[in-house]
This record gives structure tokens, sequence and C-alpha cells, in this order.
């Protein structure tokens, strides 16, 4: 479309592992670092998955889990393992991961919380989702084996997915600046490159509590 003169850039989210983007084609990428010359803007990843950490440890989690899904490209929110795993080292936690490539059955979650399980109690009590799509899936299957969230097992997921667009979050969570994301790509869509346009823009996160975590009485 570009080529043909239908768009004048492309901000891209993309796993294409094949995409080549030609010289002088206005474009920037979300989550994916794709060379020195394309802009990335994404989220602070890594502190996102310290942050799931540090508040699991502070709601009373002593043995905690990282669930993921996803890309073996180099993207940013394959660093919310890494911050995950340096909080649980910081805070002395106990901790598992389970990664799954793109295209493997989420039904291997099943398996895994299953083989934790003893005399209908779980020995996870706090687990952590790289995103909310897998943390509400991990929710269900938590729930058809009767235990409770967050009584039981605390869950955080990632990006800020809320119900019905405006309606409560879907689980407690780490929250992306959507909105600041967008305004920056488009920005940089326009703006002419130079020497003094940053490679990377990361921005911060927060957490928010959505239901699946034992919140402290304020």
């Amino acid at each position: 479309m570009l080529q043909s003169n239908k768009v004048d850039g492309i901000i891209g989210l993309t796993c294409n592992p094949d995409l080549a983007v030609p010289e002088g084609v206005p474009f920037v990428s979300i989550d994916r670092s794709m060379g020195p010359r394309i802009p990335c803007v994404a989220s602070d990843n890594f502190l996102g998955g310290q942050m799931a950490a540090e508040k699991l440890a502070d709601l009373g989690c002593h043995n905690v889990a990282f669930l993921r899904t996803g890309s073996s490209l180099n993207n940013e929110p394959n660093k919310r393992k890494a911050g995950f795993e340096n909080g649980c080292l910081v805070r002395n936690l106990n901790y598992e991961m389970l990664i799954l490539d793109d295209g493997e059955p989420y039904e291997k979650f099943d398996t895994f919380l299953a083989g934790h399980m003893t005399h209908g109690r779980s020995s996870i009590d706090g687990i952590f989702c790289v995103t909310d799509k897998v943390a509400y899936y991990v929710m269900k299957a938590l729930r058809r084996m009767n235990l409770r969230i967050p009584e039981d097992v605390q869950v955080i997921g990632f990006d800020g997915i809320r119900q019905m667009g405006d309606f409560d979050y879907i689980c407690s969570t780490i929250v992306q600046p959507v909105e600041e994301m967008a305004r920056i790509s488009v920005g940089l869509l326009f703006q002419e490159p130079s020497s003094a346009r940053l490679h990377t823009y990361c921005l911060p996160v927060t957490y928010v509590c959505g239901g699946s975590t034992r919140e402290p009485a304020p």
C-alpha cells in the first residue's frame, strides 16, 4: 500500500521474522527492535516484570510462577521474563517458569498447574502471566481446579485490558501507557530521521488491582 502511494508511513506491530523494510520507508515499530534506523516504541517491560514479582511478594506469596507464550524474536516483551526473575531473586521468592512458543497449545498451562496440585491445594500461590490474555485463560483453568482467586492463588497479568472498553480490568495487571505510546509513534513517523533520534523509546508502566490479587484494606 505504501509503495502504491496509498499510505505515507507505517506503524508496525509485527512478529513476522522475514519482514524487510525498504530504505526510505517511514516506519515505526511497536515492541520490536528492527535495526538502528527504525525507531522502536515500547513500555518498560523489564520493570513491569520486576513490579509483578515485588507485588506478589508484598502480598504474601512465597512460591510463584511465570507463564509465557510468545515469539522468540528479539522483541521488548521478552524482557518481562528477565524482570520477573530479577524481582524474585531480590525478594527471595521461589519461582518456576513455563515458556511456550507461538502456536503451542494453552493446554500445556493446564498440565503445568495440575502438576502442582496436592490434595486439592496448589503449591503455587502467585502467578505472573506475560499478557492479560494468558492471565484470563489461567484464571479459568485455576477455577476448573476448584481453586479460589485470589484467596488460593493470586494472578497478575500484563497490558491493562479492560472489560468492554471502560469497565474494570480483567485482572490485576501491569498497565502499558497505550495512548502515550500511540502519540509518540505517530510523532516519530512524521519526524525527519536524525542522529539525535533515539532508537528505543521506553515508557513507564503502572500496577493496578483488578481483583485477582489480595489487596490490603485501605
